[in-house]
């Protein structure tokens, strides 16, 4: 009996110290780094929905949005996880259509999807309005003090962030 519960406590432990070490990755804004040990840790804690929120809104920040998906699928069991679910998947379908009507030059004008405080959706939405100029293959947006360059290179759809006129960060998505 006594192993028994060492055992549980040990695993506990585990999880736990998952959690905590991506809480602090995250706290940090090492998002590289949370998405990364994330996806390490996946398998040990795809039934943590706090972890995979974490490795999921890790994930948004960097180049690994396509990742969101795994933790997506998991997150069902409370109303805040299904929230963060529909969250990811917004974002991910964002993504996904913006790259398809670059590459395809499909109209977004009469889509009507929810809106995020995440760069991609504020791009996406500018996008369906259809406020953008078409500069050389590359689309300038802007919004406030904030402007994007969107463009595909080598395969990659590429978003570079500028904040009045100064590079901030540049997002590369497969």
């Amino acid at each position: 009996m006594r192993v028994i519960l060492i055992l549980i406590i040990s695993i506990l432990s585990i999880f736990a110290s998952d959690l905590s070490t991506l809480y602090k990755l995250y706290e940090k804004q090492e998002y590289d780094k949370g998405c990364d040990y994330g996806f390490k840790h996946y398998s040990t804690n795809r039934d943590n929905e706090k972890f995979l929120t974490l490795y999921g809104l890790s994930c948004l920040e960097t180049n690994n949005i396509d990742r969101v998906a795994t933790s997506m699928i998991s997150l069902n069991k409370t109303k805040s996880s299904r929230e963060n679910a529909s969250y990811f998947a917004t974002i991910l379908l964002q993504k996904n259509l913006l790259r398809q009507a670059i590459l395809d030059k499909k109209s977004l004008s009469y889509l009507t999807l929810p809106k995020t405080n995440f760069t991609i959706s504020k791009i996406f939405n500018l996008f369906v309005k259809k406020e953008y100029r078409l500069i050389d293959g590359v689309y300038r947006l802007e919004s406030g003090d904030n402007s994007y360059s969107v463009y595909i290179k080598d395969g990659y759809m590429i978003i570079d962030v500028f904040n009045s006129d100064r590079f901030i960060k540049r997002y590369r998505y497969r």
